[in-house]
């Protein structure tokens, strides 16, 4: 490589790297290093593009708007990735809006669910890796699994003894107790939770108090569900 081109590469990369730094000191915050590990490929593709840069015949002149479009770009990525967890929170409260089921993690540990247009309180857990659509049910002393859920989570697949006997509003009903491995709701999670395999014909699956009861509070106000790590 020509002193020419040595010379244009430092004053690329002396350019990207004080918009950089300008940008971090904006944000105000520091990486670790995870942070830097995870933004590596962002570095690369910068460095990729300098080099190009630093290798093409044109005057520096000419390729002033390339090299703008390049510190630009890498003011946003540097901006972006250091306000990512709250871009990720306001996403989040988004989705929550939308799908109430979601719910919105308002607090560390507390996440807020709004009940449906049936005054119900509808809420999406990860049950062994499973995402599993439940309806709250504090009056009911365990889990009670569809056979549709109980199917997608595997239970199907080995014996299960339908021993219990339940009084429902149809009448009653069998179930087949299992234990579910881990259940999550946000950031609320529990392991080895009881539960019990519908034999009927339940098309909701019921999140009852074997797994509420590990929380350190519930709280309904109105249209409003509070769950508490």
């Amino acid at each position: 490589m020509d002193s020419r081109r040595v010379f244009r590469l430092f004053i690329i990369a002396g350019a990207i790297a004080a918009v950089i730094a300008g940008a971090a000191a904006v944000t105000g915050r520091e990486l670790d290093s995870w942070d830097t590990a995870s933004a590596a490929p962002l570095i690369v593709i910068l460095i990729l593009m300098t080099a190009r840069l630093a290798a093409s015949t044109k005057p520096l002149g000419g390729i002033a708007r390339q090299l703008a479009l390049l510190l630009a770009l890498g003011a946003v990525l540097v901006i972006g990735y250091s306000y990512r967890d709250e871009a990720r929170g306001l996403t989040d409260r988004l989705m929550g809006g939308v799908i109430p089921s979601r719910g919105v993690e308002v607090a560390p540990g507390i996440v807020k669910f709004t009940a449906d247009e049936n005054g119900q309180f509808a809420i999406d857990a990860t049950v062994d890796g499973v995402r599993i659509h439940f309806l709250m049910d504090t009056g009911a002393s365990g889990i009670a699994l569809s056979q549709r859920d109980a199917a997608r989570l595997g239970l199907k697949d080995e014996p299960l003894h339908y021993t219990g006997i339940f009084s429902t509003a149809n009448g009653t009903v069998r179930a087949a107790p299992v234990t579910l491995q881990s259940i999550e709701i946000g950031p609320l999670s529990a392991t080895k939770v009881s539960a019990w395999v519908n034999g009927g014909d339940l098309d909701q699956s019921l999140l009852g108090m074997s797994y509420l009861s590990t929380l350190g509070r519930i709280e309904i106000r109105g249209d409003t569900l509070i769950l508490e790590r």
